[in-house]
Parts: C-alpha cells; sequence; structure tokens
C-alpha cells in the first residue's frame, strides 16, 4: 500500500508539471513586464536593461513585452523601496540598481526602507572585475609599502568609491593616501588631472578599463599599480598586494568584503519579495538564458565595456546571509568607506 501511495503521489506531480507550465504562459501572454531602474536614462544601469528587455521576454512562457521604467533618486534607493512595498508581486515587475543597496539597509543608509533578502534575485550580469590603486611611475611612493611611509594625491570625484576606498585603506592598513575631491567629470577628469601632475594617481578604477582606455600608460609605465582591491587577486596583476591579503585581522577583512564585496553583483536583476515560486523560478531560468546568449553579449558589448558574466541567484543570497551575520562593531566601521 505505501509503494502504491508513493506511486500516486508521483504520477500526481509528473500530471500536475505541464499544467504549471501552460499556466505560466497563460498568465504572461499579452501582459507587459516592467524593468524599474533605478537611475535616469542614458547610463550604464540604463542600457543594460533595455537589453535585457529586447532579449529576456521570449524567453518567458507566453513571450510578454518588457519595458523599461526608469526611476531615479537616492543612488538607486527610491527604486529598491518601491520593489519592497509598492510594486506588483505578480512577476510582473523586475528591477535594476545600484549594487551597493545589497547592504544599504545594513549600514543604515538614509532612507533604505526595503530588505534585499527579501527580494527574488535572479542573478547578476557583470562583476566589477578587479579595482586598483595605480599612481604616476614618477610618484613619491610606487608601492603600497611605500604609501605607508609617504603621502600621495589621489584624484576623487566626491564622496563615493574614489574617496572612500584611499579612506578604508588609510585606517586599515596605515597608508598616508590624500584624496584631493572636485573632478566630476569622474574617470576621464582624473585621468587628466594626472597627466597633468595635479595629483600621483587614483584608487577604484578598474584594471580592464585602465588596460582598455589606457594602454599607451601600460606600455610606457607612465603608471604602475599599486594594490588590488578585488576579493580574488588577479592573475594578470603578479607581485601586486591584495588589501586582503595585508588585513591585520579577520574584523578587518569582514570590514573590507563589506566595503568591496558587492562588486561581484553589477547589474544585478531582483523580483519584489513574494511573487509565486513557479512565476519566479520561470524568471530565473530566462533571465540566464538570456544573459548566457551570445547575441545579448553582443549587444552588451555595444553599450557597456564590462564583460558579461552569469551570477546565480544563490551566489547573491549566500553573500547576503554571511554579511548580515557580521558583528555591530564591523558594519558600523565599513559604514564609514561605503560610497554610493
Amino acid at each position: 500500500m505505501f509503494d502504491a501511495a508513493r506511486l500516486l503521489v508521483l504520477a500526481a506531480a509528473l500530471a500536475s508539471a505541464p499544467v504549471r507550465a501552460e499556466d505560466l504562459a497563460e498568465f504572461y501572454r499579452g501582459k507587459t513586464i516592467s524593468i524599474v531602474v533605478g537611475y535616469a536614462p542614458g547610463g550604464g544601469y540604463d542600457h543594460a536593461a533595455r537589453v535585457v528587455a529586447k532579449h529576456m521576454g521570449a524567453r518567458l512562457p507566453g513571450e510578454p513585452r518588457m519595458v523599461v521604467r526608469n526611476m531615479p533618486g537616492a543612488g538607486s534607493i527610491l527604486a529598491a523601496n518601491y520593489l519592497q512595498s509598492g510594486a506588483p508581486r505578480d512577476g510582473t515587475t523586475i528591477a535594476s540598481a545600484n549594487d551597493a543597496n545589497l547592504i544599504a539597509p545594513l549600514i543604515k543608509l538614509q532612507g533604505a526602507q526595503f530588505d534585499p533578502r527579501e527580494f527574488g534575485w535572479l542573478g547578476s550580469m557583470a562583476a566589477r572585475g578587479t579595482p586598483i590603486v595605480y599612481v604616476r611611475g614618477d610618484a613619491p611612493a610606487t608601492t603600497l609599502a611605500a604609501a605607508r611611509e609617504t603621502e600621495l594625491l589621489l584624484g576623487a570625484t566626491g564622496p563615493d568609491t574614489t574617496a572612500s576606498y584611499p579612506a578604508m585603506m588609510n585606517e586599515l592598513l596605515g597608508t598616508k593616501f590624500r584624496t584631493v575631491l572636485g573632478y566630476k567629470g569622474g574617470s576621464a577628469e582624473i585621468n587628466l588631472a594626472i597627466e597633468r601632475g595635479e595629483v600621483h594617481g587614483r584608487a577604484s578604477w578598474e584594471w580592464q578599463s585602465l588596460k582598455q582606455y589606457q594602454p599607451e600608460w601600460l606600455a610606457t609605465k607612465f603608471v604602475t599599480v599599486i594594490a588590488q582591491l578585488g576579493l580574488r587577486p588577479n592573475p594578470e596583476l603578479p607581485g601586486v598586494p591584495s588589501v586582503f591579503d595585508l588585513a591585520a585581522s579577520e574584523e578587518h577583512r569582514q570590514i573590507m568584503e563589506l566595503v568591496l564585496g558587492t562588486g561581484q553583483f553589477l547589474r544585478a536583476f531582483f523580483a519584489p519579495p513574494g511573487v509565486p515560486p513557479e512565476r519566479l523560478a520561470a524568471l530565473r531560468e530566462a533571465f540566464e538564458k538570456t544573459v548566457r546568449d551570445p547575441a545579448f553579449v553582443k549587444d552588451m558589448a555595444a553599450v557597456s565595456p564590462l564583460d558579461v558574466e552569469f551570477v546565480a541567484p544563490r551566489e547573491i543570497e549566500a553573500f547576503l546571509d554571511r554579511v548580515y551575520k557580521f558583528p555591530p562593531s564591523v558594519v558600523g566601521q565599513a559604514a564609514k568607506f561605503v560610497g554610493q
């Protein structure tokens, strides 16, 4: 009797699977899925979302239309708040926002009224790669060890990673970086300041970006890389110290992971809490297939220098589970160094 009962349960489960697929198609057919982007039109998040909208709908049952809705505000916190408490929870709304939002409520960032652990994460499509610190070859210090003894001027735009990363290294590693703020033009303006000798270098730009946009600087040794800020050492930078290897304690490593770790999940997409499991599963499957599609990768290459790399939802969830258990002392110290 027990075996017969098990067979009946199995048969019922098998019989219901096609019905669920048909139900999904019926639900999505003729509908429009909104992709809420936490920034204004024209930026990197907006461009990426529009490429997703172009490709992803065809991979969902019923092939719904997908449109981008821009909801800028507070470094994309407004969009995350909307997903938490205002968006439909039926699988017709997803979003993309700043990766720093993963820890915004943890560090009590002003205005953050959401819990990223409750979102239905679809995955992410890129990583920040390897943030670095680089300086001119004729700077007064050209190694990280020397930067602990000699002051270096680093160009920065304002209260973002260009300023917060040097501040973190000063406190945790004893470096003597002094940031020169006000380069509102971002990377291009800071690099021009380096060329003019106004500053010695900068922090937080990507190794990949330096190779792509300033290859002659590397070829002529006009600049040298003195530190890596990625969670894992980059094999292309042998001999360049990682800040994680230099951390004096586990507490310091945890602070660094909070400040630097969200960059693993750039261009992450998520659904509101409470989306029916079968619809969330369909969204996740469609997103993964989209990001892995060569046609999507080609279209992304036209709008972004970032390498496309699918990161699974479970990796985002594991990161959240780990860092939200860090001691309050770690969280409090890291909060000083998280730039938006």
